[in-house]
């Protein structure tokens, strides 16, 4: 091991994925850039995944093995990020994998963009059909702040997840994840961008993001009826910290991404609850809007019309989604 290189910690929380771990973890280990250190944490798998981790600590002394009782996703990696030592971080889900240059490539560009952040593009493995779908909407370029926040809010909310990345050290220095929240990703995502200020997104893909996988984290989420609002929470916190750190064109955009997912919300099921969450959120963009006009943005006439009759948009896509599954009777 070459110790004049950084060290990178890679993070990776484990739970209920024995017949994907292995490969994830060999992976890992495969890799080009050698000086890593590796933490697996069992967060209370039910199955054998902790003797698992604790087989492979024995095989490779970069490998650290951690186990604590069930906490979620966002605790796992809370407890990696408060025991790893590395420079650099990466996150990879123990149901997925990576290729064998992911670190080296990504470090690299680091190191020759000057920047705290670097993303690069995957792929969706598909584990019913076995198909790799090549993931690559995003311009390879260094982003500054106001740049990621256009190219997250106009293009790529995949921009989001916590894979795919390699961050320094100190973007995560006096920040962790949220435990408890269905949208951990969502909620930090602000301060990391933040913390970063430049960012790197390379043309290579790196990561195997597995999808259709039965039991997985994701397809729990997308089951749950409770996601809509914890959703709305997040956008309504990002809206306001992008304006009270003047980023108005963000702001703006935050705001009618905002706007957008209420209206979803409410055409997706348009139940008491719903109505009452639908309206509370509509206070918040009223005021948001009446934020930026006291600040003299400029609101386009699309967006006029859009924060003037949010009830037409509305109608307009209740409409279009009863069309749609006439169509497909």
């Amino acid at each position: 091991m070459n110790t004049e290189l950084p060290l990178v910690s890679v993070i990776v929380p484990v739970y209920k994925v024995e017949d994907y771990l292995n490969q994830c973890v060999q992976s890992i280990l495969d890799q080009t850039y050698h000086n890593l250190e590796i933490i697996l944490i069992d967060d209370g798998s039910p199955d054998n995944c902790g003797q698992l981790i604790d087989d492979w600590a024995k095989k490779d002394k970069r490998i650290v093995a951690l186990h604590q009782k069930n906490g979620g996703l966002a605790a796992a990696r809370n407890t990696g990020l408060d025991n790893c030592h590395g420079e650099w971080l990466a996150f990879v889900d123990s149901d997925d994998y990576v290729a064998k240059d992911y670190i080296e490539k990504m470090l690299k560009a680091a190191m020759r963009d000057h920047t705290n952040l670097v993303i690069s593009h995957y792929y969706e493995v598909d584990e019913i059909s076995g198909e790799q779908i090549n993931i690559k909407h995003n311009p390879a370029k260094v982003y500054n702040i106001d740049e990621f926040w256009k190219l997250y809010l106009y293009h790529s909310p995949a921009l989001v997840v916590a894979w795919n990345k390699l961050y320094a050290r100190e973007v995560f220095e006096e920040r962790r994840y949220a435990v408890g929240l269905v949208h951990e990703d969502e909620e930090i995502i602000f301060d990391v961008v933040k913390n970063a200020h430049r960012i790197s997104i390379i043309s290579d893909n790196l990561y195997y993001y597995r999808v259709n996988r039965s039991g997985s984290i994701m397809a729990n989420i997308n089951a749950s009826s409770e996601i809509d609002q914890a959703i709305l929470e997040i956008k309504k916190t990002r809206a306001a910290d992008l304006m009270h750190n003047e980023f108005w064109d963000e702001a703006l955009l935050a705001t009618e991404d905002l706007l957008n997912s209420v209206i979803n919300a409410k055409v997706k099921n348009n139940s008491e609850k719903t109505r009452i969450i639908y309206s509370q959120f509509m206070l918040i963009v009223k005021q948001n809007r009446r934020i930026l006009n006291q600040h003299g943005y400029k609101f386009d006439w699309k967006h006029r019309i859009y924060f003037a009759i949010p009830g037409l948009i509305y109608y307009l896509k209740w409409v279009r989604l009863g069309a749609k599954k006439i169509l497909q009777r």
